[in-house]
């Protein structure tokens, strides 16, 4: 079984993913106030359609629920999970 980290990057420009010690995946963030505006999601390709993007995306709700953060979604994975689950989003979600 992998282990799977999340961690912000230093610049916080980044969420990644570490999966064994090797970041496996990120998504492209910038922190504005209390707007955390999400730019893309890349998963490694040996790794996409296993559930990866998810994991980030769960992570990166808690990350803004901890934060008091208001998630505002420029990436088309992002704005379509908060879309297709709006009760689950509400509240952290910039429309």
């Amino acid at each position: 079984m992998e282990n799977v980290n999340f961690q912000i990057s230093p610049y916080q420009d980044e969420l990644q993913m570490i999966i064994d010690g090797k970041k496996a995946g990120y998504m492209s963030i910038e922190i504005d106030g209390r707007l955390l505006n999400v730019y893309y999601t890349k998963i490694d390709e040996g790794l996409e359609g296993h559930g990866y993007a998810k994991m980030l995306l769960d992570e990166l709700v808690r990350y803004a629920e901890e934060k008091d953060l208001m998630i505002d979604p420029e990436c088309d994975f992002v704005r379509q999970q908060l879309e297709n689950h709006p009760k689950r989003y509400r509240g952290i979600w910039h429309e």
